[in-house]
């Protein structure tokens, strides 16, 4: 197996010199390479194939923000991780829109492990080097129109608070993903886990929200053309219902507060997957419409056909990419497994989202059986 190559750049010889030494015992899983300056790291990325980037964020000419501006557009496919020494949130609302994690100087080998380990899984979930270079590149998912402007307004106002914000993101596929995408992988890594919406919002701030939302353009509302040619509010009433029933299930089986939260987490996004689709590959989206509108075929088994995956996997890879709990990308990647695993051995957060999407067929089925998606 051909072993990929880790990309560091910093401008100071001597952190570079100690990162050598320190990650020395991780070279028979991954080459490493080394640049002390941004213009330096594109240099090699022309001529070397680099999997992963790890960037320190304050470096003269070029700091590490610009060089992953560069990298998003012209190597979308790199993984981006952002290495400072400098703490708050205030400052970095740029960087987190860019990188996919986010750790703090000093770090240890153990985080640095953990965190490649992770990242290798990856390799094994999506073998498609387009999607892979088209969701490394992907800058926001589109957000149901009037939640996004419930959003902007409340954030408009002087006084608000967390709870209200919590309350619009918590049910809004894109504004979900994305708001435990910026506390689980670019903030807190793997040193701390965010496992509801609400302690999400409550951890960023009412501020920080703000600035992210109206200054550097984090959601996105989708366009008058997407949501009436891909009927995307029969989307997010499916997904909304999944969600809401996927937390029932797992209360009614007694399962924990956590195992809850996370249910309803994995239900609002178990059809990610389309909404990407939507978004960076329109052209395919409909083609992958049509050809079900036309035949018995399921919508996996035409995506599988024309993309070479499925938007299960696809959502998987995403979510993944972006360090949401492996229960939740283990429940939207399967939940349209075709042969699953007894119940009694299903993992529990996956077993309430099949439950509840096959349940809500019954409510929810109604407004989605022109599209079949």
């Amino acid at each position: 197996m051909i072993k990929k190559t880790i990309l560091f750049v910093d401008d100071e010889p001597l952190i570079l010199k100690g990162l050598r030494r320190m990650l020395y015992s991780m070279h028979e899983d991954w080459g490493m390479c080394f640049a002390e300056s941004g213009a330096e790291a594109l240099l090699t990325m022309q001529h070397k194939k680099i999997s992963v980037l790890v960037t320190d964020m304050r470096m003269p000419a070029m700091n590490g923000v610009q060089l992953m501006q560069i990298v998003q557009k012209q190597h979308p496919e790199i993984i981006r991780i952002m290495l400072t020494g400098e703490p708050g949130l205030e400052t970095y609302s740029e960087a987190i829109v860019l990188s996919h994690y986010f750790l703090g100087k000093p770090t240890k080998v153990k985080d640095f492990e953990a965190l490649f380990n992770r990242i290798k899984v990856l390799d094994t979930a999506l073998q498609n080097e387009q999607l892979v270079r088209l969701i490394g590149g992907i800058k926001s998912l589109p957000s149901l129109p009037i939640l996004f402007v419930r959003l902007t307004a409340l954030l408009d106002q002087e006084e608000t608070d967390c709870a209200q914000i919590a309350g619009i993101i918590e049910e809004d596929i894109a504004m979900a993903a994305q708001v435990l995408k910026l506390v689980n992988s670019s903030f807190l890594g793997l040193t701390r886990r965010i496992e509801s919406l609400k302690q999400a919002v409550a951890y960023l701030g009412v501020n920080m929200i703000r600035n992210l939302v109206l200054v550097q353009e984090l959601f996105s509302q989708c366009t008058p053309e997407e949501f009436r040619e891909f009927h995307l509010d029969r989307l997010w009433k499916r997904s909304f219902c999944v969600a809401k029933l996927a937390k029932q299930i797992a209360t009614n089986a007694n399962y924990s507060p956590l195992i809850q939260d996370y249910a309803y987490l994995a239900g609002l996004l178990h059809d990610i997957g389309k909404l990407l689709l939507v978004r960076a590959l329109p052209d395919s989206f409909r083609e992958i419409m049509a050809n079900t509108d036309q035949s018995s075929r399921s919508c996996i088994e035409v995506e599988q056909k024309l993309l070479g995956a499925d938007h299960a996997t696809i959502g998987g890879y995403l979510v993944s990419l972006w360090g949401l709990p492996r229960v939740i990308t283990e429940a939207v990647t399967l939940h349209h497994q075709e042969r699953p695993e007894s119940e009694s051995s299903m993992a529990p957060v996956l077993w309430a989202v099949r439950q509840a999407s096959y349940l809500s067929q019954d409510e929810c089925v109604k407004p989605l059986q022109h599209t079949k998606i």
